[in-house]
C-alpha cells in the first residue's frame, strides 16, 4: 500500500537562480529614497505666514501616492519579479520568476526537439516576445539556450551557465532505455 508521503516529485537534475543586473536594484533604490524625500516635504502652502503658524506642515494628501509608488512597488518587484529560478528533473524544465511565484513556466522534456547554447541581446532582463515570435526569459547577462519545441515555437532561457543547462536539457530528453 502507498501512502501520499511515498510520493516525491522528481528530482532536479539542475537548478540556477539569477538575481537581475545591480542597477535595477540600484534604480528601485533611489525609488524608494526619492518617494521618502517627496513625502517628507513641506507643503508649498506652508510658505510664508502660514509656515511661522505650522512650520511642520507636510504633504500629507502625497503621503499615500508616495508610500504605494515609491515603496510598495519596488518591494513587491523584488520580491515577485526580480530573481529567476530554472530547473531541469527528468521529466520538464520549469522556469519562474521571483521569490513569490509570479510567472511559471514548465515545459515537458518529450517537447522539446532541439536545445543549443546561443548569446543574445538583452538591455534589461524579464519575458518579452522577439521579433520573430521567440519567447526569451531571461534575467541579465547575454548568453542562454535556445530550445525548439515539437510545435515549431522557440524559447530563449537565459542562463549564466548555459553549457551545463544545455548538457542537463539534453539528458533529461534523451529517451530511457
Amino acid at each position: 500500500m502507498s501512502s501520499v508521503a511515498t510520493l516525491r516529485p522528481p528530482a532536479v537534475i539542475y537548478r540556477e537562480e539569477q538575481l537581475f543586473a545591480w542597477w535595477v536594484y540600484l534604480a528601485l533604490g533611489i525609488m524608494a529614497a526619492l518617494a521618502l524625500l517627496f513625502i517628507g516635504l513641506p507643503h508649498p502652502a506652508a510658505a510664508g505666514a502660514v509656515a511661522a503658524v505650522n512650520p511642520h506642515r507636510w504633504v500629507l494628501h502625497a503621503l499615500p501616492a508616495g508610500l504605494v509608488v515609491g515603496l510598495t512597488l519596488p518591494a513587491l518587484l523584488v520580491v515577485g519579479v526580480l530573481r529567476m529560478t530554472t530547473e531541469v528533473t527528468p521529466n520538464e524544465l520549469r522556469v519562474w520568476f521571483g521569490w513569490v511565484a509570479t510567472y511559471r513556466l514548465a515545459i515537458p522534456a518529450a517537447t522539446i526537439q532541439r536545445v543549443e547554447v546561443v548569446r543574445h541581446r538583452t538591455v534589461i532582463g524579464g519575458i518579452r516576445s522577439g521579433p520573430d515570435g521567440e519567447r526569451v526569459l531571461s534575467a541579465r547577462g547575454d548568453r542562454g539556450v535556445r530550445l525548439t519545441l515539437a510545435d515549431g515555437s522557440r524559447i530563449l532561457i537565459g542562463s549564466q551557465h548555459p553549457e551545463a543547462l544545455a548538457r542537463e536539457l539534453e539528458r533529461a530528453t534523451r529517451p530511457t532505455g
